[in-house]
């Protein structure tokens, strides 16, 4: 870390360290009530995004969606949905320390009767192997 001489040069090196960052690709939602805000006051989408460091692309986006559903809040992630918690993992994981010689097989029908849902040998071993 560096050592400064006062207040003033540390304040130059934190304008210019932000001024170099990368743009952010998303915005949250304090963000986004502030867009909405600059938006309301005639502002710019190139003046929103240059104000919020983001890319111009992420304004654009939110602004139609904006129009499109007259709803500001972010939309869910694409993706499958996992079919193990974080609890599960932790449960599998300690199974699988208590009773090393279980199978993936054996560990899959504990899992499963202990959550009530299938869950295949092949999630257990990828869950167990990462």
């Amino acid at each position: 870390m560096f050592q400064f001489a006062s207040s003033d040069s540390f304040a130059e090196y934190e304008i210019a360290r932000a001024e170099g960052m990368s743009r952010r690709n998303h915005l949250h939602d304090e963000m986004r009530r502030r867009a909405f805000g600059m938006f309301q006051v005639c502002a710019r989408q190139s003046a929103v995004d240059r104000e919020l460091n983001v890319h111009r692309s992420v304004i654009h986006s939110l602004w139609n969606h904006y129009q499109r559903d007259q709803n500001a809040s972010r939309r869910r992630g694409s993706g499958r949905r996992r079919i193990i918690t974080t609890a599960n993992d932790h449960y599998l994981l300690q199974c699988a320390r208590r009773r090393r010689t279980l199978t993936t097989r054996q560990l899959a029908s504990q899992l499963s009767a202990a959550a009530g849902k299938p869950i295949s040998r092949q999630t257990v071993s990828r869950r167990l192997h990462e």
